[in-house]
């Protein structure tokens, strides 16, 4: 028997494309698509041992390990500056104090030094499964904490972020519940995932879930969250999908000025790049678009809501 959708419950779920992946936890998986809600996932999901197994090393079993040149490290940079912009547009608009902060996923630790360079006094705390990343986290005066600590039911957090990790856990509604349980009654969420990127990715690993905006919404509006704004960023799928040949020598040749040291015609401030003051950070971010809203279905989700 297939298994129902993650995020609405519908059983009426078809398994359609083999799911693409090399890590052998992937073998023998399908993309579901639920007829119901939208969500697309991955069928059957493997098991919850063999994904702590997986994360335990994640940088290195997804990515081939951290970034580490300058470019990439500037373009990490400056999508987490963009996400810190994003909330403070939220909770700015509905005065929302922010004293004490979760994040889940935080990697190296990209968002968490923007967010303490502009915050310091901020009680910072994080989950990481990579333990590769702790090192750094420990540096910047994160407290790491484990599964048990996190979810227990304080209320004693203001805002919990987590930035492309719900796509890639196997039960998204029980995560998001143990996740925001010690987050306080009017204490913020922010979400981001990517969309559905299994339509422009050559592979579907590591990612389990593939949302779009009407999945995320419907699963956040089922839990205890209410003021949910969900947007697009970045370059649309419709054209991530039909990138051309042109285009891609366009963006290698880009790449190698930029490394050559050329980056001033690259890094004009666009509308939406204010934060960005890095003009290396503005060069790398802007041919994903990552800092443009759009109407239509793009690389990006980002969700912000608030706790009932």
């Amino acid at each position: 028997m297939d298994e129902p959708c993650p995020v609405c419950g519908s059983a009426d779920v078809e398994r359609r494309d083999s799911y693409r992946g090399r890590h052998p936890i992937f073998t023998g998986l399908k993309r579901a698509h639920c007829n119901s809600c939208g969500m697309v996932f991955a069928s059957p999901m493997p098991s919850e041992a063999a994904l702590d197994e997986y994360n335990a090393s994640y940088f290195a079993s997804a990515h081939g390990g951290q970034p580490t040149n300058s470019r990439a490290t500037a373009f990490f940079s400056g999508i987490a500056r963009l996400r810190l912009a994003h909330i403070e547009r939220y909770r700015r608009t509905r005065n929302i104090a922010v004293s004490s902060l979760l994040e889940y996923g935080p990697g190296p630790g990209f968002f968490a030094r923007n967010w303490l360079a502009k915050y310091p006094e901020t009680a910072y705390k994080a989950f990481e499964t990579d333990t590769s990343c702790h090192p750094t986290l420990q540096k910047m005066g994160i407290r790491l904490s484990d599964s048990s600590a996190l979810t227990e039911d304080t209320g004693t957090i203001d805002l919990i972020v987590m930035s492309h990790v719900l796509e890639h856990v196997s039960d998204p509604k029980l995560f998001l519940n143990r996740a925001t349980r010690n987050l306080r009654t009017g204490g913020a969420l922010f979400i981001e995932v990517p969309c559905r990127d299994w339509e422009h990715k050559p592979i579907d690993e590591p990612h389990l879930l593939f949302f779009d905006k009407g999945p995320l919404h419907h699963l956040l509006s089922k839990l205890d969250f209410d003021d949910i704004q969900v947007s697009y960023y970045g370059q649309e799928i419709d054209r991530l999908r039909s990138a051309s040949p042109l285009r891609a020598g366009f963006l290698a040749l880009r790449s190698k000025l930029i490394a050559a040291g050329l980056v001033a015609p690259f890094a004009r401030i666009r509308p939406g790049m204010e934060t960005l003051t890095d003009p290396l950070e503005r060069a790398a971010v802007a041919p994903f678009k990552a800092h443009r809203e759009t109407q239509k279905s793009a690389w990006w989700l980002r969700a912000v809501a608030r706790k009932r």
